[in-house]
């Protein structure tokens, strides 16, 4: 803590573990930005937080602003002074008012005229003045849930103000909160050393907490839990189950954490471990311990925040046999009817008030499947799987362990559907349907699971867009967006041609209007598309000209832009680039000013030999283009149009398109467009940059 000559620590009553790690950028923030507005110099700005404080630690601070000038403007030249160049009313006006010279202005031609300006020092105010407005702004002004107002006060936070302790250079700032005085004070860990302690100098207040058993570093914390765990694991012989989610929680709930190793009954274990492992996440904030084979292991790991006694863990093991017991109980009653028994159930389960209930998703589901496995001419075994995938896709919803947890949908399904003796490939479909859950979560990789996620997705969005629910900004309150690049993740990375223009057309009659929104999904989803593509490493322009042509389907596109990035390192092959579109350019700006020409070529009619020699040449090679274009063998392609870079550069150097003889004209504009016609499902070339 070297240099550190600011601290200052808002204590108060135990803050929700959820709220803490976005105040901690709040305050980060304000106390940043505040500093550098009001002109204070600092090194660096830390911020901590445990459950019961928040820590703002700055270094190398300034002892007060630095002086600056304002920048003043006056009356214009003219209404500052009359006709005999004396000072107008407006101009003494000024000076009087803002306590300056006449021979401190100048004179500044703006785009309105001359006016008079001047500038004026800014006096520096000593930091301690301007600490407890920055203080205060934390307070009042950090975003939280929900806040609450304690006693008479009126000031308000997320749990009781207990004590503000701010220090600069070693002293006490004079200041008072709604009766809450500053002071050097801080509290220690509020079991074991539950006291005031001052701190008489910033550089010992970190060294001084851990004495009185606080690790104010959260990071420190967080490292600490993560290594006891492991350690404790391995003691145990077994791996412990990662989950950063819960790793991050726990350190918000201690200030010095221990962690206390406890058993359950083994019995236990005849329920399935995800069930084990998310009850003891969800509800206890326990960290479970598989052995080297990945089974579940009769013990947990809890981070206490005093260290463990035979008290603590027996609690800890009552309260778990408790919550099992329940957990026992929800799943041998969900046993008592099999998966494909719950189908009805679903018809009383809501999905939307304008998309019926969840046996109607399933209906629509359905019909999405089939049209997509008759796009993929999928075999029959194949279809029969992801029926009968979509069918139970959703009947998980009726039963009890899902309703107790609902982030396992789909996971109890997969666990039922096996129990029940259905398909590896369809239980395992019933799960991969909501895949990706987050960002990195592994995608379906078997094509039952694909059409049966595919379909869930499509009919998401169809259905969101058909009732207005559209994402608009940031806002994608049914992450709408994280689906359509799922769909585009999966069809690109599983190498799987679809053309969504074709099935979005089919599907659409099961929705509102659902003929209106193609367009408008596709386009949506073409953004996704953007992303996916910019992230593969492909450059603005080679992604805009793949999508510009108004195919839809993305392995098909990803190919494209894969094959043009990489011959685009051809010089030869980015100067043919640039010569068609040279001649897109041409026909395209000719029929800007011609609305509604028709084209008209007459291979008979060319005058000079350059023109014979590039339409020979693209004649001849019209069959083996058309076929590497559909067989997208792009690579093949590209080699072929590489032959004939040369007769295209002859053609530029000697043939003027545009002659004065409108015929000849017509009939070279009409050669170029059937050059170009043979690419428009290909690639815009317009959109390429030179």
């Amino acid at each position: 803590m070297a240099n550190c000559n600011f601290v200052c620590e808002i204590g108060t009553e135990e803050i929700p573990a959820v709220y803490i790690p976005s105040a901690i950028e709040q305050v980060e923030k304000i106390v940043t930005e505040g500093l550098q507005a009001y002109r204070i110099a600092f090194a660096k700005c830390m911020v901590y937080a445990t459950p019961r404080r928040i820590a703002i630690l700055v270094y190398d601070m300034s002892d007060s602003q630095s002086e600056d000038y304002e920048e003043l403007k006056g009356p214009s030249v003219k209404a500052a002074y009359d006709d005999r160049g004396n000072p107008t009313r407006a101009l003494t006006g000024f000076l009087e008012g803002n306590k300056i010279k006449l021979q401190d202005t100048y004179i500044q031609k703006t785009s309105k005229g001359d006016y008079i300006y001047a500038k004026r020092k800014i006096e520096a105010q000593p930091v301690t003045t301007i600490i407890p407005v920055i203080v205060e702004k934390i307070i009042n002004e950090l975003n939280f849930p929900k806040r609450m107002r304690w006693n008479v006060k009126r000031v308000s936070f997320p749990r009781p103000i207990n004590y503000i302790c701010v220090l600069f250079n070693d002293a006490v700032v004079p200041h008072s909160i709604d009766g809450i005085n500053f002071d050097n004070k801080v509290r220690g860990h509020y079991i074991q050393h539950n006291r005031l302690i001052p701190i008489l100098r910033c550089e010992d207040y970190i060294s001084t907490l851990e004495r009185n058993g606080v690790i104010v570093d959260h990071n420190k914390r967080k490292a600490m839990i993560h290594e006891q765990l492991q350690n404790a694991s391995r003691e145990l012989g077994g791996v412990l189950v990662e989950d950063d989610e819960l790793l991050a929680t726990v350190t918000f709930l201690t200030e010095r954490p221990y962690v206390v190793v406890c058993s359950f009954d083994e019995a236990f274990l005849s329920i399935p471990d995800i069930v084990l492992i998310t009850e003891m996440k969800e509800h206890q904030k326990y960290f479970a311990i598989r052995d080297t084979k990945g089974n579940l292991l009769p013990k947990f790991l809890v981070i206490s925040n005093n260290p463990p006694t035979e008290h603590i863990v027996k609690g800890n093991q009552r309260v778990i046999r408790a919550r099992f017991t329940d957990a026992r109980f929800f799943f041998e009653e969900d046993r008592k009817i099999p998966l494909a028994g719950r189908v009805d159930m679903l018809k009383s389960i809501l999905f939307h008030k304008d998309l019926g209930s969840i046996y109607d998703k399933v209906e629509r589901m359905q019909k999405i499947a089939k049209i997509i496995c008759n796009e993929l001419s999928l075999n029959t075994q194949t279809i029969r799987k992801i029926g009968r995938a979509v069918m139970l896709s959703k009947n998980d919803l009726t039963t009890a362990l899902v309703f107790e947890f609902t982030s396992l949908q789909g996971q109890i399904g997969k666990i039922y559907a096996l129990l029940d003796g259905e398909d590896e490939e369809v239980a395992q479909a019933i799960d991969f349907q909501y895949r990706p859950r987050f960002q990195g979560d592994m995608l379906p990789e078997d094509i039952v699971s694909i059409v049966v996620s595919l379909a869930e997705k499509i009919d998401n969005i169809f259905g969101s867009f058909s009732v207005g629910n559209i994402p608009k900004g940031s806002a994608d309150p049914y992450a709408l967006r994280r689906q359509a690049a799922a769909i585009v993740d999966m069809l690109v990375e599983q190498k799987i041609h679809l053309d969504l223009s074709n099935v979005s057309r089919e599907v659409a009659s099961q929705y509102k209007n659902g003929d209106t929104l193609v367009e408008p999904i596709l386009e949506f989803i073409n953004g996704r598309a953007k992303t996916f593509l910019y992230e593969k490493q492909f450059s603005f322009d080679e992604v805009n000209a793949c999508l510009a042509v108004g195919c839809y389907d993305y392995y098909e596109l990803f190919l494209r832009a894969r094959s043009i990035h990489e011959f685009r390192k051809d010089k030869r092959f980015g100067d043919l680039l640039i010569a068609f579109k040279r001649m897109n350019n041409i026909v395209n700006a000719f029929v800007k000013k011609h609305p509604g020409y028709a084209f008209s070529f007459n291979p008979d009619v060319l005058v000079i030999d350059e023109e014979k020699y590039l339409y020979s040449f693209f004649h001849d090679k019209e069959k083996n283009i058309k076929e590497y274009i559909a067989e997208n063998r792009y690579t093949e392609l590209f080699l072929l149009l590489i032959e004939g870079k040369d007769i295209i550069d002859t053609y530029f150097e000697k043939v003027m398109v545009m002659d004065t003889n409108t015929a000849i004209r017509d009939n070279r504009l009409g050669m170029l467009h059937y050059i170009l016609t043979l690419f428009t499902t290909l690639i815009d070339f317009s959109q390429i940059q030179e």
